[in-house]
């Protein structure tokens, strides 16, 4: 009877832990499709281009639809492999898999989903900004001193939103911040180097 109880009570887990997976790769699929199709039918393609994220995704082979319904889809489909077998283990009474999986997905798989959007907001939002910049004058004189400290302000505003992002989903940036420090203080050498050099130059042509 020990046994008999054993082997049931394996089926009866693999069997949620099954239908759970089941469950996430259909729904995945769904908000996959879901999302391409609301996307490419409001026009975000398009307007995602003219942002720098939305180069980048380009580049790398996908639209914007594309990406980010494939990014969410795998979300689901981690997130539902990571509880199937967390369930399992729970149902067999294997605590030490079970809670572990349950923390990685409500701190780490929720975390991730959460840094993931403040990212795309974030450079957004700089991008939008760094624009208006460089709308800001139309003379070419003032846009070879500009176009540095432009570019300089959208990498720091672009290292701020990746640290808080990723403070937000739940990891320790402590040691990030010290590999950024040499970083940064090179950019800004880097900057004031070709600011110098475009005056240099301005002044040679007078």
């Amino acid at each position: 009877m020990f046994f008999q109880v054993d082997y049931l009570s394996l089926l009866r887990a693999i069997g949620f832990a099954a239908l759970t997976i089941l469950i996430g790769y259909v729904a995945g699929a769904l908000v996959k499709r879901f999302i391409r199709y609301v996307l490419t039918k409001v026009g975000f393609d398009e307007w995602f281009k003219k942002f720098a994220v939305g180069k980048a995704i380009l580049r790398s082979g996908y639209v914007a639809s594309e990406f980010f319904g494939l990014v969410i889809s795998w979300i689901i489909y981690v997130t539902a492999t990571l509880l199937a077998v967390a369930i399992a283990a729970a149902d067999l009474g294997i605590t030490a898999i079970s809670e572990p999986l349950y923390y990685i997905v409500s701190v780490y798989v929720t975390g991730f989903a959460k840094a993931f959007a403040i990212m795309i907001v974030g450079f957004i939002l700089v991008d939008t900004f760094i624009g208006y910049v460089y709308k800001s004058t139309e003379l070419r004189s003032e846009a070879s001193f500009l176009t540095p400290v432009a570019e300089y302000l959208r990498i720091l505003l672009y290292i701020a939103i990746l640290v808080f992002a990723l403070e937000q989903g739940g990891l320790n940036v402590s040691t990030l911040y010290i590999l950024l420090t040499p970083i940064i203080w090179g950019l800004t050498i880097a900057m004031i180097v070709i600011i110098l050099a475009n005056l240099v130059q301005q002044v040679i042509k007078k």
